[in-house]
């Protein structure tokens, strides 16, 4: 007899884990008894490696905000409020900030082991620096990592049900569909969502990939999830808006969505009924819900909300009175991440004396950081390269710190700084350039910031030609910087000009048949290269950074056309 049980066992588990092994990591059963539960959702977004913020290279001020955000996880997971907890993240997790770069995203992968994530989202920037090495494995889950006491192999699932090699239009192998997992005795089914990335990432990263963004055929495939995980709750887990994911679904397939990718904290009730959460980026904040379960199943989503950790900083500072505001290991992991790479982080450039950064517009689609960068581009190729340039362009996205200087006062800027600026490994190109390209160039970068909205070596005036709800422009004039007025419509003289990779390989880019000047593969990087400029000038002692504040383009309206 007991001979005969354990067979029947053993084969009740075999059709078990057949039943489960289909794209996915079912845990639970069916058969768990349904009294209701009380389930917390957490989610972060587009960390973008800020496991700290290390911005100004002092580690007394130092913002341990991952640690800060797994203490709060921890204090959930341990209350008798919730039944349990269930912890995810939007994407965007490597690319970013240095001790992540660094570290090729080391550091973040042992952050979300340690603090026990459910699952993850496939971003965007997880293919920049190759998605099948650094993101994702070929299991699904996220690779393995090294860094200071701590290595490991994740068994975090990643998670993109829509995503296919381009040549065979097969899914990929290396993201999940779809993972159950099993919370409070109840089966939860979290399918992965992504929207198309061809204009949000270097082309040549994400050519070998088919992204089939279309939201009814994400829908069918969702139905088909369900029907054959029959799971007690359907979350979508999605990088990108999740309005736009909400209301592309059918209420009566999904409970619940949570997004990234937009960089905003948001939360709320879709159109169509679907309650979603978002967070924002650089683990500044974390997004929350709450899941009940009634006795009878029936499900709901309420305590929708998003909440910062940044509104006060010491709080997040390394002090003895704020240990009790971290989890240790956590805490113990960054400061190995830091320590793998301080000796070069730290080492002083110069300093600046105004504040500057990606939102600090100053007119004209013009920003304080976009000056800073296309400043440091054509500086680099007329001081360091010997190169006759006109103009360069970047995209205001690019830009990714923010630096305050207070009234008065002054900011010592560091190596790690400029990797918190510019901290993607673009290239910098020489293009040649008509006047009539030129005018064309502004145009694009008006209409899309991913063409270069960010000039600097020139000025222009402009007719707004668009409406409200689709603004255009018309360049009316070009002036260079050394007073030369560009003629707008002609086929010479040729200008020359400094352009990333990624704006010049954007689809109707002026650039996107045109050769450059020398070949992309010794063409410099931009924070190799900014960082290369700022020593050769501390070291000829012109410590001070300028902040450009110059707005390009300003608009000219009749009244102003007939009056000259």
């Amino acid at each position: 007899m007991i001979k005969i049980k354990f067979f029947l066992t053993c084969v009740v588990s075999a059709f078990t884990l057949l039943a489960c092994s289909d794209d996915s990591n079912s845990s639970g059963s069916e058969n768990t008894p349904k009294t209701g539960a009380r389930i917390k959702v957490f989610e972060t977004s587009d960390i973008h490696g800020y496991i700290i913020d290390a911005t100004g290279g002092k580690e007394e001020t130092f913002q341990y905000r991952l640690a800060y955000l797994a203490k709060i996880f921890d204090d959930a997971r341990a209350s008798s409020e919730y039944d349990d907890v269930l912890l995810l993240d939007g994407g965007d997790i490597y690319q970013g900030a240095p001790v992540s770069n660094l570290t090729k995203g080391a550091v973040m992968r042992a952050a979300m082991d340690v603090m026990d994530y459910d699952a993850v989202s496939l971003g965007n920037h997880e293919f920049d620096w190759g998605v099948q090495e650094y993101a994702t494995d070929k299991d699904g889950t996220l690779p393995a990592y090294e860094i200071g006491d701590f290595s490991g192999d994740p068994e975090i699932p990643v998670l993109a049900a829509n995503l296919y090699y381009s040549d065979t239009h097969k899914r990929v192998g290396f993201t999940k569909d779809y993972v159950v997992v099993e919370k409070a005795g109840y089966r939860i089914a979290l399918i992965g969502y992504i929207p198309d990335y061809t204009d949000d990432i270097m082309r040549k990263m994400v050519e070998p990939y088919e992204i089939k963004a279309d939201l009814d055929a994400f829908s069918k495939r969702v139905r088909e999830i369900k029907e054959a995980e029959k799971p007690d709750v359907t979350i979508v887990v999605a990088h990108e808006r999740p309005t736009d994911v909400a209301n592309g679904l059918s209420p009566k397939d999904v409970d619940f969505v949570t997004g990234g990718h937009r960089h905003d904290g948001i939360y709320g009730v879709a159109d169509n009924g679907i309650p979603y959460i978002q967070c924002n980026y650089y683990a500044q904040g974390y997004a929350t819900a709450t899941i009940i379960i009634d006795s009878e199943g029936k499900v709901t989503v309420e305590d929708l909300m998003y909440t910062p950790i940044t509104e006060n900083t010491k709080s997040l500072y390394d002090t003895p009175e704020n240990a009790g505001n971290f989890n240790k290991q956590v805490l113990k992991l960054s400061h190995a991440a830091w320590d793998a790479i301080s000796d070069e982080m730290e080492e002083y450039l110069g300093y600046i004396d105004a504040s500057f950064g990606k939102k600090d517009t100053v007119g004209g689609h013009t920003a304080s950081g976009g000056n800073f960068i296309t400043g440091m581009m054509l500086e680099y190729f007329r001081e360091i390269k010997d190169e006759d340039v006109t103009a360069a362009f970047f995209n205001m996205k690019g830009v990714r710190a923010d630096f305050k200087v207070p009234e008065g006062g002054k900011l010592n800027m560091t190596v790690g700084d400029i990797y918190a600026v510019a901290p993607f490994n673009n290239t910098w190109l020489l293009y040649d350039l008509t006047g009539e390209e030129l005018a064309q160039q502004i145009v694009n970068g008006w209409k899309s910031s991913d063409m270069g909205d960010q000039v600097t070596g020139l000025t222009f005036e402009y007719r707004d030609i668009g409406t409200k709800d689709k603004p255009d422009i018309e360049v009316v004039s070009i002036t260079l910087d050394d007073g030369t007025v560009v003629d707008i419509h002609g086929k010479k003289p040729i200008y020359r000009v400094i352009v990333s990779n990624y704006n010049a390989t954007i689809e109707n880019s002026v650039f996107i048949d045109k050769t450059p000047i020398y070949p992309e593969a010794g063409a410099p990087i931009d924070n190799q290269a900014i960082i290369e400029l700022l020593r050769d000038r501390r070291d000829r002692g012109k410590e001070h950074i300028p902040v450009d504040r110059t707005p390009r383009g300003s608009e000219v309206t009749e009244n102003m056309k007939e009056a000259a």
